[in-house]
């Protein structure tokens, strides 16, 4: 006599007999890893199985019809089977977010009156296009006190198609006894922002450290020879006046590169160029005294022949 099994524990059966991983599940299902587990722990022990190979080897071969896999979208899931979130009213969930951009817009702006900062900025340009990294260096005055800062990532595209775990951070305070807990988020157009949050909060200039990966950050580059970056001293619609009280770009070009510029488009800064012990070119931009709310810089250079 077959296992009595409910629709979900014969739709994890399907598709652990297909080969999925629990991960692989756990994503076309739209439900955690765990709950996966659990699932196949009932299925075994209803089966009466101990091992994923013994479960595909009783269901393999036989009911070819059955073992199709019938996994709704989650769209069309029955209304029970879908997170509280997705059953909502549509216009409890227009509120739900509007509340949401609300929050974040208010944190973004708070922060700025509570703060001036030293910037440097180190983008390093991979060979390949997963290796693509970005350290902001920041020395944060804060007035009187500080306990949190919201950034916006250097990424190759604002669409939100960055996926947050590949952005790797880490994050760490210089010669303070100071706790700092680093979170990605999105903000209501889907577009990742990073929060960082310091234990106990700021009241002397902290010098501090955010490291990420920006995969495809300079694709245009390594095929085209030039591309260009824009970086704004507070918000890119410059809603606030700006808090960079000194700003440094930084810019690592791999080893064999020929080329190597950087040019800000409206002559503002210092350039300084020299060739690392590992054989990649620098490029040093500083600016003293930021009085521009936006820059823009055009960087070339390409791998040799």
């Amino acid at each position: 006599m077959k296992a009595q099994l409910t629709r979900r524990e014969d739709e994890v059966r399907q598709l652990a007999v297909s080969g999925l991983t629990n991960d692989e599940i756990a994503g076309r299902l739209a439900i955690s890893r765990r709950t996966v587990e659990a699932h196949m722990r009932t299925l075994f022990r209803k089966i009466g199985v101990t091992r994923r190979a013994q479960l595909a080897a009783r269901y393999q071969g036989s009911d070819p019809v059955e073992s199709r896999p019938v996994v709704f979208p989650p769209q069309d899931r029955p209304a029970s089977d879908r997170p509280a979130s997705d059953r909502a009213d549509p216009a409890d969930r227009q509120r739900q977010l509007q509340g949401y951009a609300a929050a974040i817009h208010g944190l973004v702006d708070r922060q700025f009156p509570l703060f001036e900062e030293r910037v440097e900025i180190s983008v390093l340009i991979g060979e390949q296009d997963t290796q693509d990294t970005v350290v902001e260096r920041r020395w944060t005055r804060p007035r009187p006190y500080l306990v949190y800062r919201i950034l916006a990532p250097i990424l190759s595209g604002s669409d939100g198609s960055v996926a947050l775990d590949d952005l790797a951070l880490a994050c760490h305070v210089d010669g303070q006894d100071t706790h700092v807990d680093v979170h990605p988020v999105r903000d209501v157009d889907g577009r990742p922002l990073v929060m960082v949050l310091f234990q106990p909060g700021l009241q002397t200039e902290t010098e501090w450290v955010l490291r990420y990966r920006s995969p495809q950050l300079w694709n245009p580059l390594r095929s085209a020879g030039e591309d260009t970056l824009s970086w704004a001293t507070a918000t890119l619609d410059q809603r606030h006046p700006p808090t960079t009280t000194e700003l440094t770009l930084k810019v690592v070009f791999p080893a064999a590169w020929t080329g190597e510029q950087v040019v800000e488009q409206h002559n503002l800064g210092v350039i300084h160029t020299e060739r690392l012990p590992t054989g990649r070119t620098q490029v040093t931009w500083h600016h003293e005294s930021p009085d521009a709310g936006l820059y823009h810089w055009v960087l070339r250079g390409s791998p040799s022949a």
